[in-house]
């Protein structure tokens, strides 16, 4: 008796051809969202990252002019005893470097926007040059970021006569940076404060001020 060969068998067919397209579209699919998501992340800790550089930087600027502070403009120094002073725009002096230069720290509201400033003789590394020089700029700072002020009252009687005279002698600095205001930052709310800033040069003012005869009071 005799045996047909026998035809090979061995092969793929449509079906099997399909679910193999069908899971590697699925795995394709996968590897593409997982690797969408680790550069969301990415760009999201690099953004934060970035966000607090630059609010660290701004705060390092507010803390050193403020140090070096030597007369206030804004706000003003007030002529009779204060409740609480706080501000969100400041503008005063400061001894830096071989001049006395305008530093302003300004909070935009509209665009929350921080911005320092510092305008003069000593803003810059050459000696004696006058320039403006913007020390920092932060975006997306929250309206509730401001600045409060200790304030220090000295009174001295000469002659039954009564000086009173007021100094800021520490400032404690609150910039809030929140979720974006400004641009497509990937932020998340962040507080980074200084609870005492001590103005030096007016520390020694009031200092001064305290150690005359007939005066009393603190700094």
């Amino acid at each position: 008796m005799r045996h047909e060969p026998r035809h090979d068998e061995s092969g793929v067919s449509l079906v099997e051809l399909m679910v193999a397209f069908l899971l590697f579209a699925i795995v394709v699919v996968s590897v593409d969202a997982s690797i969408t998501v680790v550069q969301t992340h990415q760009v999201q800790v690099s953004d934060q990252t970035q966000a607090l550089d630059t609010l660290q930087t701004a705060q390092q600027a507010i803390t050193r002019d403020i140090h070096a502070a030597v007369t206030w403009t804004t706000p003003a120094v007030p002529t009779s005893p204060p409740g609480s002073v706080t501000a969100q725009t400041l503008a005063f002096t400061a001894q830096l470097g071989t001049g006395t230069p305008s530093i302003s720290i300004a909070l935009n509201t509209s665009t929350h926007i921080l911005t320092v400033t510092c305008t003069g003789v000593g803003c810059s590394k050459v000696s004696g040059a006058s320039t403006t020089v913007t020390q920092a700029q932060v975006s997306n700072i929250d309206s509730s970021s401001l600045f409060t002020f200790t304030t220090k009252e000295v009174s001295t009687t000469v002659s039954s006569v009564t000086t009173n005279s007021f100094f800021y002698t520490q400032v404690a600095s609150t910039l809030v940076l929140d979720t974006p205001k400004v641009g497509a930052q990937h932020v998340t709310k962040t507080t980074l404060s200084n609870p005492t800033i001590v103005v030096n040069n007016v520390e020694y003012s009031c200092q001064d001020a305290l150690s005359n005869a007939g005066a009393s009071g603190s700094c």
